[in-house]
C-alpha cells in the first residue's frame, strides 16, 4: 500500500452532497408511498415493492453520502486512515 498523502477533492465533497441531497428526496418518497399502500391494503402488491426500493435507494444514498464525507474530512484535516 503506498504512503503517499491523498489532496482534497472538491468532487467528493459534490458527491457526498448529491448523495444526501438524493437520500433526503428518496426516503420520504418511500415512506408516503409506503404509507399510502398499506393504507389501501396492498400487502404483497407491486407497489409496496416499488415503496421498499425507494426507502432502500435512500438509505444507499444516505450510507454512501456519509462515507465519502467522512473520506474527505479525514482527507482535508490529515487524519490516518
Amino acid at each position: 500500500m503506498s504512503n503517499v498523502p491523498q489532496q482534497p477533492s472538491a468532487t467528493r465533497y459534490v458527491t457526498a452532497g448529491v448523495c444526501l441531497i438524493g437520500a433526503m428526496v428518496c426516503l420520504p418518497a418511500g415512506f408516503i408511498q409506503m404509507v399510502l399502500v398499506l393504507q389501501r391494503g396492498g400487502y404483497g402488491s407491486d407497489s409496496l415493492g416499488y415503496a421498499i426500493a425507494w426507502l432502500g435507494l435512500g438509505g444507499g444514498l444516505l450510507g454512501l453520502g456519509m462515507a465519502v464525507l467522512i473520506w474527505e474530512l479525514s482527507v482535508r484535516h490529515g487524519i490516518r486512515h
